[in-house]
């Protein structure tokens, strides 16, 4: 190459590199870029329901009944206890000895660290008048969103209602149980004298249920073809605790009642993980 060529070479790569040194330098240069924090904390479902349950008062009114009746909900042990168990006396005015347990468990000291909360009635109509529906005729236990059904076999006693969640006790028990998250909801029936089996995570459950309360473990029927639209359904669906049908026999004495209790309270001690 001749001599003119090549300084006409070297002139360009040197101009080259004079161009290219203030952006090298620059990336070379400049810091890794830092997250912005975040604007607030987020808090999950499950911290905003400790936080509920820490101040929520022991005793409590959940809403009322088409009537006006009010629906109470009464909590024994402290509001700072990490699990929760709901025991729920009647929700159909004709299955009364649910009641009679649930006075039995507010007898009884609540498992270590288990709040337990107790519902006499959710259908104080129905037990005022002696009728399986409430005020309105309705079902309540076809009247729960998930799966609800507009079908029903007989209107006297099966009738799920105009709507989903059409009734007002209905409305008032589920924002309840969605502030409280219970880890297990025990919904007391009569009188199939057994505990509905479940599928899926109630299932496990429903077994230490029937086992300490010596009933059957079996898919207790709708009698209106396959369940719609129940209290159990709609919560295993929506919550991560778990709902277990419990139905009574028909007749229930005192002794069996505070037995029936006893066993309930076995159960909730079993949310509790074993030490260690």
């Amino acid at each position: 190459m001749r001599s003119g060529a090549r300084a006409t070479v070297l002139a360009a790569a040197a101009a080259l590199a004079l161009a290219l040194v203030p952006a090298v330098a620059a990336r070379a240069t400049q810091a890794p870029a830092v997250p912005a924090p975040p604007t607030h904390t987020a808090r999950t479902a499950a911290d905003l329901a400790r936080a509920w349950r820490a101040k929520a008062p022991a005793t409590l009114v959940v809403g009322r009944s088409v009537q006006g009746r009010v629906i109470v909900a009464t909590r024994q042990g402290p509001a700072t206890a990490p699990y929760v168990l709901l025991v729920l006396g009647q929700m159909h005015g004709t299955e009364p000895r649910g009641r009679d347990v649930v006075a039995a468990v507010r007898r009884l000291a609540p498992p270590a660290r288990v709040q337990v909360w107790t519902i006499v009635s959710m259908n104080p109509d129905g037990a005022a008048r002696g009728s399986r529906t409430n005020a309105h005729g309705v079902d309540l236990n076809r009247n729960f969103p998930y799966l609800w059904s507009p079908t029903y076999t007989n209107r006297t006693y099966f009738w799920p209602g105009s709507a989903p969640a059409s009734e007002p006790e209905v409305r008032a028990v589920m924002p309840f149980l969605d502030r409280l998250r219970p880890d297990l909801v025990v919904s007391l029936h009569q009188h199939f004298n057994a505990v509905d089996l479940g599928t899926g995570k109630a299932k496990v459950w429903s077994l230490r249920l029937a086992s300490a309360l010596r009933l059957r473990a079996v898919d207790v029927p709708c009698s209106t073809g396959p369940c719609h639209g129940t209290l159990t359904q709609w919560f295993n669906h929506e919550h991560p605790g778990v709902g277990v049908t419990v139905e009574l026999p028909l007749a229930v004495s005192s002794t069996q009642a505070a037995a029936y209790a006893r066993g309930i309270l076995r159960v909730g001690a079993l949310l509790v993980p074993p030490a260690g």
